[in-house]
């Protein structure tokens, strides 16, 4: 069984695939979320998915949410819930080092967002910065990790 590092460096590989796949290469963070952000046209929805498939293989809506496990549900409680046309994906098993994905289509029904932040952490000060990293976003100098 996998050490909770190389449970980390694994998922970390993941998301630098799931980078290289995806169909723009402009990310944000957004800190109050600790997630990593990109914005899609809506008809770029299946290179998306595609390119999420390996790192966020499951996915929840609204209406199935109170099936998810407690740790999933707790999350979608954190970021404010699941609306209608809203998805919250997640990989990884229950308790253990893995990521999550909130889908948020816009208002103009032509525009995606998605949001990539990490559940079950162990380290956030290394884990956090990480993250960031894999995705090009610089940390803002006299900033605090996270």
């Amino acid at each position: 069984m996998a050490t909770v590092d190389e449970q980390w460096q694994e998922l970390f590989q993941a998301l630098e695939r799931l980078k290289g796949k995806w169909p723009s290469q402009e990310w944000s963070y957004d800190r109050r979320l600790r997630c990593v952000a990109s914005s899609i046209a809506m008809t770029l929805e299946p290179a998306a998915r595609a390119a999420m498939g390996e790192v966020l293989p499951t996915s929840w809506t609204a209406q199935t949410l109170a099936s998810a496990p407690e740790d999933v549900r707790k999350l979608a409680e954190g970021c404010g819930g699941v609306r209608s046309s809203q998805l919250l994906f997640w990989g990884g098993a229950p308790g253990a080092p893995g990521a999550f994905g909130l889908w948020w289509p816009w208002g103009d029904g032509t525009t995606v967002s998605l949001r990539i932040g990490l559940h079950d952490l162990d380290q956030p000060k290394e884990r956090y910065p990480r993250l960031r990293d894999i995705f090009g976003i610089p940390q803002a100098a006299g900033t605090a990790p996270g």
